[in-house]
C-alpha cells in the first residue's frame, strides 16, 4: 500500500497539477478537441467527425471520453485532458503490478516512478491523445498472456482477458492494438521455444468477446460509409503510414533509440541500464526473456514503419521501464559490475545535469531559465548520490527532478510555454483585431487550433493543394493566384502561419506582416488586402 500511495502522490504532481493551465498543443490536441466538440454538438456518438464531415483517422473508443467530459464538465482544456491524466495514473499502477509479478517489488516501484516522472512520460500524460489508452490495453493484454503462461491452472481465464484487452486496444487505435501482443507472444514462442497459448476454451471464449467488442463499430462504419472509411482508415492511416514517411526526417533506424534516451531524462543513467538489460542473454531467466521479446519484436516493427513519431513508440516505454527497474534493482543489490559501467552512468548523469545549466544560454530557452535550473539542481543532487552509491537517494532525487520540472514550469512559466506551444493566444489576437466580416486564414499547422478557439470557419493557406495527410473539408488557398482571388473576394483577411509556410508568399505586396515571436518562435501575424482595398503605406512590408 505504501508503494501505491507513493505512486499516486507522484502522479498528482506529474499528471494532474495545473492540468488545464495550457491551451491545447498544436496540431494534434485541437484535432481531438474539435472531434469531441462536434460529437457533443451533433449528438452522433458513432461516427467521429471534424469540420462537419466524418473523419476516420482513429476508432471511436477514445473519443467517447473527452466528448463525455465536454458534455458534463464543460468545454475546457482540463475536461479534454482528464481522460488522459486518469489513464496515465492507471498505467503507472499497472506497470507496478507487472514489475512486481515479473521481478520484485523494488524493481516494480522504480519502473512505476520512471513511468510517472520521465520527461516524455509526463508530457504524454497531459496531452489529449490516444497513445496512453492504447498502451494500457496492449500492456494489459501482454500481462495477461504472461499470467496464462505462468499459471497453467488458470490459463483459460487469463487468455480470455488477454484477448479482451487486445480487442479494447483495437477499438482504441486500430490493428496495432492486436499486433503489439501478437508480436510479443509469437517472438517468445519462436525464439525461446515456449508454448503458444492461443488455444483451448479460453481462446474461443476470448475470440467471441473480441468479435463482440471489435466487429460492431467497424462493421457499422463500413455499412454507413463504405469505401471512404476502408480507404482512409485501413489503407491511408494504417497501411500507407507503414509504407510512406509522413515525416521523412524522422525515418531512420536510430530514431526510436534516441526517443527512449532523451525521453527518459532525468533517468538517463537508468535508461542506459535498461539498454544493458535489453541486450543481456540469460536463458534461464524467463521474465527477462519475455520482456526482451516484448520490446525487440515491436521495436523492429516500428523501425520498419516509414512514419515515425515519438508518440508512435510510446507503448514500448512500458517494457523499457521494466528493464530500467530491473537494471537499477540489480545495481542496488550487487553494485557496479565494472568500473566502465560506473563511469558510463556517472558521465550520463553529469551530461544531463550539465545540459540543464547550459540550456538557459540558448536564446529561445531564456524565458524558462528558472524551470531548467530547478531541474539541473535536482539532477546534480542525483549525480552526487549516484557517485556516493546512495542509490535510494538517487532514485528519490531523480523522481523529484521530474515532478519539480513540471510543477515549476506550470507554476511560473505557463504563459511562456503556452506562447510557444499553443495558438490559443494568437486566436485571441485574431479575434481582437478582426474587422466585421473579415475572414480568418491559417497555415496547416495552426488551422485546427484557430478554428477551435475562435469558433469560426478558417481557410487554409498552404504551399500545396493537399497540405494534410488526410484531406479535410476546408477551403485551401494554395497559390498566389488563388490568394489574389481570395483577397479580391473578401477585401482583406487575417492570416497566421509559421515562417517556413510564409516563404511562398513573402514577396506578395498586399500584406502587412507583424512578427510576434510566439508559437515555436516562428509565427507571423498578417493582414492581407486586395488591390482595391490595400491602404497607402510609406513602404511595403519587408520579409521578416
Amino acid at each position: 500500500m505504501r508503494h501505491l500511495a507513493l505512486i499516486l502522490l507522484v502522479s498528482f504532481g506529474a499528471f494532474w497539477f495545473q492540468l488545464g493551465k495550457l491551451g491545447f498543443i498544436d496540431p494534434d490536441e485541437p484535432f481531438y478537441a474539435l472531434t469531441a466538440r462536434e460529437m457533443v454538438q451533433s449528438g452522433d456518438w458513432i461516427t467521429p467527425q471534424i469540420f462537419g464531415k466524418p473523419q476516420f483517422e482513429k476508432p471511436i473508443f477514445y473519443y467517447w471520453f473527452p466528448a463525455a467530459a465536454f458534455k458534463f464538465l464543460g468545454e475546457s482544456e482540463f475536461a479534454g485532458r482528464l481522460p488522459t491524466a486518469i489513464a496515465a495514473t492507471i498505467l503507472s499502477i499497472l506497470t507496478y503490478f507487472m514489475g512486481r509479478t515479473l521481478f520484485n517489488r523494488r524493481a516494480a516501484l522504480i519502473a512505476a516512478l520512471f513511468m510517472t516522472t520521465g520527461i516524455e512520460l509526463m508530457v504524454m500524460g497531459r496531452l489529449m491523445l490516444t497513445d496512453i489508452p492504447l498502451t494500457i490495453f496492449a500492456s494489459a493484454s501482454i500481462y495477461c498472456y504472461w499470467l496464462a503462461l505462468k499459471r497453467p491452472e488458470k490459463r483459460d481465464f487469463w487468455i480470455f482477458w488477454h484477448l479482451t484487452a487486445s480487442a479494447m486496444a483495437v477499438l482504441t487505435k486500430g490493428p496495432i492494438g492486436s499486433l503489439i501482443p501478437l508480436f510479443t507472444s509469437l517472438s517468445f514462442t519462436c525464439i525461446w521455444g515456449k508454448p503458444f497459448l492461443l488455444r483451448g476454451k479460453g481462446f474461443w471464449w476470448g475470440a467471441g468477446v473480441y468479435a463482440v467488442v471489435v466487429v460492431p463499430w467497424y462493421l457499422t462504419m463500413i455499412v454507413m460509409h463504405g469505401w471512404p472509411f476502408i480507404d482512409e482508415f485501413f489503407i491511408r492511416d494504417n497501411w500507407l503510414r507503414f509504407l510512406r514517411a509522413e515525416h521523412p526526417a524522422n525515418n531512420h533506424m536510430w530514431y526510436y533509440p534516441g526517443v527512449f534516451l532523451l525521453g527518459s531524462i532525468p533517468w538517463l543513467p537508468g535508461a542506459l541500464l535498461a539498454w544493458r538489460e535489453l541486450f543481456r542473454r540469460q536463458h534461464g531467466d524467463e521474465p527477462l526473456l519475455f520482456v526482451q521479446c516484448w520490446f525487440w519484436a515491436n521495436l523492429l516493427f516500428l523501425t520498419a514503419a516509414a512514419s515515425k513519431l515519438p508518440s508512435y513508440g510510446f507503448y514500448l516505454f512500458v517494457p523499457f521501464a521494466l528493464m530500467l527497474g530491473r537494471g537499477i534493482d540489480v545495481l542496488i543489490a550487487g553494485g557496479y559490475r565494472s568500473k566502465v559501467t560506473q563511469w558510463v552512468l556517472l558521465i550520463a548523469a553529469a551530461l544531463q545535469a550539465g545540459a540543464a545549466f547550459v540550456a538557459p544560454f540558448v536564446p529561445t530557452a531564456k524565458p524558462f531559465t528558472g524551470t531548467i535550473i530547478t531541474l539541473g539542481v535536482l539532477m546534480t543532487a542525483a549525480l552526487v548520490f549516484l557517485a556516493l552509491r546512495q542509490y535510494r537517494a538517487w532514485i528519490g532525487a531523480t523522481s523529484a527532478a521530474g515532478v519539480a520540472f513540471i510543477v515549476y514550469a506550470l507554476g511560473f512559466n505557463a504563459t511562456e510555454i503556452e506562447r510557444v506551444s499553443s495558438v490559443k493566444p494568437i486566436a485571441r489576437e485574431m479575434v481582437k483585431a478582426q474587422k466585421e466580416g473579415e475572414p480568418l486564414m491559417a497555415g496547416k499547422f495552426a488551422v485546427r487550433g484557430i478554428i477551435f478557439y475562435t469558433h469560426q470557419p478558417v481557410s487554409v493557406i498552404a504551399n500545396n493543394s493537399h497540405p494534410f495527410w488526410a484531406d479535410h473539408p476546408l477551403e485551401i488557398v494554395g497559390s498566389n493566384k488563388s490568394l489574389n482571388r481570395y483577397l479580391d473576394k473578401h477585401g482583406s483577411a487575417l492570416v497566421t502561419m509559421r515562417k517556413p509556410e510564409w516563404a511562398k508568399y513573402q514577396n506578395h505586396d498586399a500584406f502587412e506582416v507583424r512578427e510576434i515571436n510566439e508559437w515555436f518562435g516562428e509565427n507571423l501575424f498578417i493582414r492581407g488586402y486586395s488591390d482595391d482595398t490595400q491602404p497607402k503605406r510609406p513602404e511595403q512590408a519587408k520579409q521578416p
